[in-house]
């Protein structure tokens, strides 16, 4: 069983609630882990597991609706999982123009206290926001940390400049090739990444269930509106 252990935003959000870099740090403050593996002797992983439980305090209009549907669209990639069927905000929102935006979730396994990471890059092609939204170009992936790749050392930007889409993905393609114990996997295609996070022990059905659970009031109020009496 996997623990959300870090979450860190990169470049994404609507204006009035952006995330340029923000990390949220859960890590190392529950349980001893069970049983270490050898990547914990590595100094930058931690002997404890993640917080059983966390509260985050943003006023309105803070990003807290945003930072729900950010985190979803990493374990729910289909678009109508992640907005619902009653909000009119939709991820495509989330992207400015010029934006290379990056969602990652650091987890810990319970047991062995081994580190996973699963992000999303989405990017508007030629950097220009479209009404289409086939326009948002946005691939899923994984991978392993190490100690050269991790949380805080993902290549977003070069000599202050963002990273694109395809060379953050090809910059990460090349570490695997070179370090085997990345064990990184990237897609495009929602259903095909789905079937990933099984593969990897992180269900998305429950993901599901806690995203009906966490509805803003908008999507909650839809739960009662029915056509007739």
């Amino acid at each position: 069983m996997y623990e959300l252990s870090r979450v860190r935003l990169y470049s994404v959000g609507p204006e009035p609630a952006r995330y340029q870099d923000v990390t949220l740090d859960f890590s190392d403050i529950g349980r001893p882990v069970r049983f270490q593996a050898d990547t914990l002797l590595e100094p930058h992983q931690p002997h404890r597991r993640p917080s059983p439980a966390s509260v985050l305090f943003l006023e309105n209009g803070g990003g807290k609706s945003v930072l729900l549907k950010l985190i979803f669209s990493v374990m729910l990639p289909k678009r109508r999982q992640i907005v619902g069927t009653t909000s009119t905000r939709v991820l495509e929102n989330f992207v400015l123009a010029g934006d290379v935006a990056h969602v990652v979730l650091e987890w810990m396994h319970a047991e062995t206290g081994r580190l996973l990471l699963t992000g999303k890059v989405s990017e508007w092609r030629n950097n220009t926001v479209s009404g289409d939204p086939e326009n948002l170009a946005t691939f899923w992936y994984c991978l392993r940390p190490t100690e050269a790749v991790r949380l805080d050392t993902l290549p977003f930007a070069a000599d202050r400049r963002l990273v694109s889409r395809v060379a953050f993905r090809q910059r990460l393609a090349e570490k695997f090739a070179s370090d085997p114990r990345l064990e990184f996997f990237a897609s495009r295609q929602p259903g095909e990444w789905t079937r990933q996070l099984d593969q990897l022990g992180l269900d998305p059905e429950l993901f599901r269930y806690q995203r009906e659970m966490n509805a803003d009031e908008g999507e909650a109020a839809g739960t009662f509106t029915f056509a007739t009496d």
